[in-house]
């Protein structure tokens, strides 16, 4: 799995390697793409999601 490799443990001694391990995290944090919104709304309505899904289905057919 991906993230198992964030979970060990690790022990940075040297001060100069702290010192680039932060310079590293702080760049990885600058340079995250931002989330895209997409347009739509979320459907709770139990009537909204019926006649969506009926939609769909007729135009599977």
């Amino acid at each position: 799995m991906a993230t198992s490799s964030i979970t060990h443990n690790f022990v940075i001694s040297n001060p100069n390697s702290v010192k680039l391990f932060i310079a590293a995290i702080d760049e990885a944090d600058r340079d995250r793409t931002p989330k895209q919104t997409l347009p739509g709304h979320q459907l709770t309505n139990p009537q909204e999601i019926l006649s969506l899904m009926s939609k769909r289905k007729k135009t599977n057919s």
